[in-house]
């Protein structure tokens, strides 16, 4: 399973987790389920997205292939304060 982590006002909207079947999706295939299922659109412009503690950017983008055993911690960036 890749488990999804969610944080501020993703959290309201996804709920705190979640989690995907499958051997291999890049960020940008993930991206794309959760965008059909959210109201908000997830971005790497308005989401700072981490793969195992890594962020997206330090690895190959959307193209990085995540798989079982992953977390994926999503980060909006704009918030209150």
């Amino acid at each position: 399973m890749i488990k999804v982590r969610f944080i501020g006002h993703l959290a309201a909207q996804f709920k705190d987790e979640m989690e995907f079947q499958g051997d291999k999706i890049s960020v940008a295939d993930l991206l794309n389920r959760l965008n059909l299922r959210g109201e908000s659109k997830i971005t790497r412009a308005n989401t700072l997205i981490l793969v195992n503690g890594v962020e997206v950017s330090a690895l190959k983008g959307d193209e990085t292939e995540v798989k079982d055993g992953d977390l994926i911690t999503l980060i909006p960036i704009s918030h209150g304060g």
